[in-house]
Formats: C-alpha cells, sequence, structure tokens
C-alpha cells in the first residue's frame, strides 16, 4: 500500500512537472533517485509515473479538441512514416528516458561513498 501511494505521489509530481515543461521531468526524476537510491525499481518506476503523466496531458489534450489532436497526427504522420499510435508511443518515450536516466544518475551518484583522505583501507 505504501508504495502505492507513493508511486500515485510520483505520479502527480510528473504531472505538474508535464505542464511545467519537459524540462521539469528530469529534475523530478532526481530528486526521486537521490530520494530513493536504489538501483531498479525507482528508475522503473520514475520512467513509467513520466511516461504515465505524459499519456495523461496527450489525454487531455485530446479530450479538449480531438479535430486539432487528428490533424495534428496527420501533420506529423506526413513527417515521421508512422500511424498515430506509433507517434503517440514515440512520444511517450521521451519522458520516460528522460526520468530513467535522471533517477539513474543520481541514484548512482548517490550510492558512491567518498573515502576520508589517508584511509587507505
Amino acid at each position: 500500500m505504501r508504495s502505492g501511494l507513493g508511486f500515485l505521489a510520483l505520479l502527480a509530481a510528473f504531472v505538474l512537472a508535464s505542464w511545467l515543461g519537459w524540462w521539469a521531468i528530469p529534475a523530478v526524476a532526481a530528486l526521486w533517485g537521490f530520494w530513493r537510491p536504489a538501483v531498479w525499481r525507482p528508475l522503473l518506476s520514475a520512467a513509467l509515473a513520466a511516461a504515465l503523466a505524459w499519456g495523461i496531458w496527450l489525454l487531455v489534450d485530446f479530450l479538449a479538441d480531438p479535430g486539432a489532436f487528428a490533424r495534428l497526427g496527420r501533420r506529423l504522420g506526413a513527417v515521421l512514416p508512422l500511424p498515430l499510435p506509433g507517434l503517440l508511443l514515440l512520444s511517450l518515450l521521451l519522458p520516460a528516458l528522460l526520468a530513467w536516466s535522471a533517477a539513474a544518475l543520481v541514484c548512482g551518484l548517490a550510492n558512491v561513498r567518498l573515502t576520508p583522505e589517508g584511509d587507505n583501507r
């Protein structure tokens, strides 16, 4: 239950970060990686929550104006030879990779232990 509430809090943080801009996603993921310095679980939860948050905003945009969303899909489909579902999955990959890489970097840095000078163990 506790981990589920933590994931929902992380998802809410990524929803807010996505609203602020793409650059806020690595910042939230870095804080998550520092707060939960482990190896795989925080990294995967950060990537999944970021992709879900981005997907929520895509859904909000679709519900606000489905016609504009379809026109955007057609225009992007003319540039990238992918159908709209492929383009949506590709766009969800960006926040997932940003969050995963920022959380991985900070997790790695948080796990590094520096020995004091002169301590040759």
